[in-house]
């Protein structure tokens, strides 16, 4: 496994390499191309405050206000969606480059973790736009802007080691069962209402179900979300800990298993 790591940070160049051919690739033949990874955020959270700022304005003070709230959970969960859809296919949709003697399989999920990555923080200037008008009121019960935004920063960097694990898991899962891709599909569909995006964990009255959605590997990361950019709030070490552990503990576990079935990939695909 130690080899295999130290292959892959021998590879980082390569993967800079294919992460921006995939960028290009994304928006060739656009005419806004990049600009995009802007306009995408920002038709979002325009359209989630119109819903819920006028339509369905009846919200818990708790997660007031709402389109900020959901907007703050949404753009790190399509980061992870994205990935893991986008991690799972690629030895498949890259199959040749596998049949290569010397081409290391474990960039090709690396770069599709990387590149979604690249798509959520071209979307930060919008999430940073939605938590100063928030700031300022606009969306009705101010949004605390505090020094516990400088927590986002490492965040950021604990969710792509979970995804980064998470795809070399799926990815080696998926060149032997096919069906994991179609399986994944109704999976994340399933994840998403266990995560606490739409809702903050402290709000599920019923303590089973809370204790049940807390074992969900994902919800200490949304809760940490949601204390560093909603609440303004400092995020517990008990919190950090966890995070931290999971996000380790994934990565080493998904690329552990990667690395062992490495050598069938070129025939499997």
């Amino acid at each position: 496994m130690l080899d295999a790591l130290r292959d892959l940070l021998r590879h980082r160049a390569l993967v800079g390499v294919l992460v921006a051919r995939e960028l290009k690739a994304r928006y060739r033949g656009s005419a806004l191309g990049f600009f995009w990874s802007l306009l995408n955020p920002l038709l979002m959270l325009a359209v989630y405050t119109i819903v819920f700022q006028f339509i369905f304005p009846g919200r818990s003070p708790l997660t007031s206000p709402y389109a900020v709230f959901l907007f703050c959970g949404l753009l790190p969960w399509n980061w992870l969606a994205t990935s893991l859809t986008d991690s799972s296919a690629s030895l498949i949709v890259h199959g040749p480059l596998l049949k290569k003697v010397l081409f290391p399989a474990e960039v090709l999920p690396t770069v599709a973790v990387l590149s979604q990555g690249v798509h959520f923080l071209l979307a930060l200037p919008v999430l940073a736009l939605g938590l100063l008008l928030g700031a300022f009121g606009v969306f009705g019960r101010a949004v605390p802007l505090t020094t516990a935004l400088l927590q986002v920063p490492v965040l950021i960097l604990l969710e792509g080691i979970f995804l980064l694990g998470f795809g070399y898991l799926l990815a080696a899962l998926t060149v032997h069962f096919r069906d994991v891709k179609d399986l994944l599909a109704t999976g994340l569909s399933l994840w998403f209402f266990a995560t606490p995006v739409l809702y903050p964990l402290s709000e599920i009255t019923i303590p089973g179900l809370r204790r049940i959605l807390g074992w969900n590997p994902a919800a200490p990361f949304f809760t940490a979300w949601q204390d560093a950019l909603v609440f303004g709030k400092w995020i517990a070490a008990s919190d950090w800990a966890r995070v931290v552990g999971i996000a380790a503990g994934t990565f080493l576990i998904g690329f552990a298993f990667f690395a062992k079935l490495r050598d069938s990939y070129p025939e499997a695909v």
